[in-house]
Formats: structure tokens, C-alpha cells, sequence
């Protein structure tokens, strides 16, 4: 009866670390990490000691499991082994975390709710650092490590927002991660608590006060993502209530009308003109674009060694190999960051960058580093995943937060949109938990 409780009580614990990843993922990296290692023990653990596996007979899982056993075999051939496997062995992790999240952390409503409740504390938090760094240069975050930790004042710079994102400016990705779920989670606990009209203001101003700050935040991927999410949106609601679609579309009309009319933010409106410009530009010339010299790159590695390729984060030590490099860096020594090379139109051709420390997409990513069949191993799980939502799609009405996770996650895999790199660990937190946490409304034949 002791174990039973004390077991109870270090799943409600972990329970609790999983709901504060929102908030931990904004200050650091390790600590997210260490919370899914621990959930992923404690899931293992649980298995064992109910002599449960039930789990393992779920489909996505089991090509999880093959992704994990290919990841470890073609890091033998990767340019760096070491580094290669040292990401390689760690990466069951992320499936152990997904899979303990839909069927044991995340298995009842009201770890749900604590979620999103604890989501909604860092999404506003990130919401009124961005604010603060928008008006004063730095974020309150900024100036308390700068006054007592380490006495340096981080900020975005001239043409973004990094709110307290330290060691780079996640802002806006962290917004186009995590801002629909949560908007739309916790309008409908308003919703069920007070009111549908409540509910629907709530999440509209909430709704356009990220849209800004995502804007503000000078990351046009995120800029895409949200606009993707939008058109969804509208879309969605159009075909389930198309008088509701009307006014959301008249009021984002008669908002940008007024801006426009009175000339509100001007300084953003400059922004958004050099924003617009350098994405239209670097579209309609992708071949000799950055991003398109780094598709370029992943190519010729992908050909190099199409079967295993070139091992889990191994492309920023192969692209400084003059067999990958543009002829302008050739024999130039030429370092890991694509945003220091030359961008003088004359010479872009030849100095393009061709190096960084990933391809900057996510399917370019799997199949530099895992060859065809890790790329095309992922191309199942997704595959599966999607099955398994579009088999119970139902549940798409139900649960709105189900709509809302599918607008987080489905426009980071569209395949022309840049991405983070999958397997860093920021990134592949975030996405996994919006894996296990979709799941977790999908009930399993499988049980546990």
C-alpha cells in the first residue's frame, strides 16, 4: 500500500515537471531535457513493475523504435562517429517521453488542464518580455542577469525581438509552438467556466496579441508558420460556422484598416516592407539564396552517402569539407555560420553560404544525416501518426485542443518550410511534447 502511494506521488511529480516545460523551456534547455529523461524512466519503470508492454504494440511506436536502431547502425559511417552516436543513443528518449505522455502523464484531464494552465503562464510571460524589450531594448530577464549574473545585456538587435530567450531569439518559434494550443485550451476552460462569449474575447485578443509579437519578433519561419495556421484556422471555421468566420474576418479587416488609417506603428510598417522584400526576394531566387545553397549542400551530402548518411548532427563538420563547400569557399577555411559570408549581389553566386549547423528543413535534415531509409522511416511515422488522426478525426470537433496542437505542428512539416534543427534538444522537446500530448486524446487499443 506504501509503494502504491509513494508510486502515485512521483507520478503526480513528474506530472508536474511535464506541465512546467513551457515555462522551463524558456530559460533552459537542460533542465527540459532532464524532465523527459525522467519521465521516460519513470515510464519504463511503471511497465516493469505492472508487467505491462501493451505500449510497444502501438504502430508509431514500433517505427520509432526502428528509426531509433537505424539512427545507432548509420552513425558507424558518419563523418564524426562519436558525436554521431552520441545523439544517436540518447534519441529513444524522445519516443520513451511521447509514449508516457499519451498513455500514463497525460491519460487524464486534469494533467491536461495543468498543461495548459502552466502553458498559458509562459506564453503570457513571453508575451510581456517581448513587450518590455520592444519598448526599453531589453527584457526584464536581460537586465536581471545582467545586473547580477553574468553582466551581459542580450537582446535581439536591430531586427528582432528575443524577449528571455538567452542563447538565441527563439521568441517567435516558441509563440508558433505553443500559442494555439493554449489559446484555444484555455478558452475553453473559460468557456466551460464562465461564458462563450467570454471564451471567444478572450481568445481573440490573446490571439492578436501574439500575432504581433511573432511579427515583432523579426522571424519570418514563425511569420509563415502562423499564417499557415491562420488560413487553417479560418478554413476550419468557415465549413463548422461560417458566421463566426464572417466577423473574424471583419474584424482583422477593420483592425488593419484602422492602423493603417491613423498610421499606427509606422517603424513597423517600414519592418514589415524589408521583411516582405527579403522574402519575395529570396524566393523567387531560391537557387542562389542561403537557404537554397544549404539545400544544395544537404543534396550533395545526401549523394555522397545516400544509404546511411552522413550521422545525426554531422552536417556542420561535413559542410566545412571542400567536396560540399560553394566554389567560392574553396580552400578558404571557411567557419560554420552562413550568416558572416559575403552577400555583395556581384559575388553571391560564389560566396553563398553553403555551411551551417543544419540544413535549415526539416526532411533536407533526415536525409543528409540518415540517408534514404532513416528519411523515408520518417516519412512512416508521420505517416502512421497521421492515419491514426484522420481514422478518429472526430475527435478534431470534440477537442478543440487536438485543433490546436495540429495547427502547431502541421505547418513545421510542410516540406519547403525552414525549420530548427530536429534533433537539437530545444526543438525536439517542443515537438515531441506536442506529440505525446495530440496522442494522449486518441484512445489506444493498446491498453496500458
Amino acid at each position: 500500500m506504501l509503494t502504491k502511494i509513494n508510486n502515485q506521488n512521483i507520478l503526480n511529480l513528474i506530472s508536474w515537471f511535464i506541465s512546467l516545460i513551457p515555462i522551463i523551456l524558456i530559460f533552459s534547455n537542460s533542465i527540459a531535457d532532464i524532465i523527459v529523461v525522467l519521465a521516460s524512466i519513470f515510464f519504463i519503470f511503471h511497465s516493469v513493475k505492472k508487467n505491462n508492454w501493451n505500449w510497444l504494440n502501438e504502430p508509431w511506436i514500433k517505427i520509432g523504435l526502428i528509426i531509433y536502431f537505424w539512427l545507432i547502425i548509420s552513425s558507424f559511417f558518419a563523418f564524426d562517429k562519436d558525436l554521431a552516436l552520441s545523439r544517436s543513443t540518447t534519441w529513444i528518449r524522445f519516443i520513451f517521453f511521447a509514449a508516457s505522455l499519451q498513455f500514463l502523464f497525460l491519460s487524464k484531464n486534469k494533467f491536461k488542464n495543468r498543461l495548459i494552465v502552466c502553458g498559458f503562464i509562459g506564453l503570457a510571460y513571453v508575451n510581456c518580455e517581448m513587450f518590455i524589450e520592444h519598448i526599453t531594448g531589453s527584457s526584464l530577464y536581460a537586465k536581471f542577469r545582467f545586473h547580477f549574473v553574468d553582466g551581459i545585456l542580450f537582446n535581439g538587435g536591430h531586427s528582432r525581438i528575443t524577449g528571455p530567450f538567452k542563447d538565441s531569439p527563439k521568441s517567435g518559434i516558441y509563440l508558433a509552438y505553443f500559442m494555439f494550443p493554449i489559446i484555444l485550451g484555455i478558452g475553453q476552460m473559460i468557456k466551460i467556466k464562465f461564458s462563450k462569449n467570454l471564451s471567444l474575447i478572450f481568445a481573440f485578443l490573446f490571439l492578436l496579441i501574439n500575432l504581433y509579437l511573432v511579427y515583432l519578433s523579426g522571424h519570418r519561419a514563425s511569420m509563415l508558420f502562423v499564417i499557415i495556421s491562420l488560413l487553417m484556422t479560418l478554413v476550419y471555421i468557415f465549413f463548422k460556422k461560417r458566421k463566426t468566420a464572417s466577423i473574424f474576418i471583419f474584424f482583422l479587416i477593420l483592425i488593419g484598416l484602422i492602423f493603417n488609417k491613423f498610421n499606427l506603428f509606422n517603424q513597423e510598417k517600414l519592418k514589415a516592407k524589408e521583411l516582405f522584400n527579403k522574402t519575395y526576394t529570396e524566393i523567387s531566387d531560391y537557387s542562389n539564396s542561403a537557404y537554397g545553397s544549404l539545400s544544395l549542400t544537404s543534396f550533395k551530402m545526401f549523394k555522397s552517402k545516400p544509404l546511411f548518411g552522413i550521422g545525426l548532427k554531422n552536417y556542420r563538420v561535413a559542410c566545412e569539407k571542400d567536396e560540399f563547400l560553394s566554389k567560392g569557399h574553396l580552400g578558404t577555411g571557411y567557419g560554420v555560420s552562413p550568416w558572416k559570408g559575403h552577400f555583395n549581389q556581384g559575388l553571391q553566386t560564389y560566396y553563398q553560404a553553403t555551411c551551417s549547423s543544419h540544413p535549415h528543413n526539416l526532411y533536407l535534415t533526415w536525409l543528409a544525416e540518415t540517408g534514404f531509409l532513416g528519411f523515408c522511416l520518417f516519412l512512416i511515422l508521420l505517416f502512421i501518426i497521421s492515419k491514426k488522426i484522420l481514422k478518429n478525426k472526430k475527435i478534431i470537433n470534440e477537442e478543440i485542443i487536438v485543433f490546436g496542437i495540429l495547427l502547431s505542428l502541421i505547418p513545421k512539416l510542410i516540406p519547403m518550410m525552414p525549420s530548427l534543427n530536429f534533433f537539437s534538444n530545444w526543438n525536439a522537446v517542443c515537438f515531441w511534447l506536442l506529440i505525446g500530448w495530440l496522442l494522449s486524446f486518441y484512445k489506444s487499443e493498446n491498453k496500458f
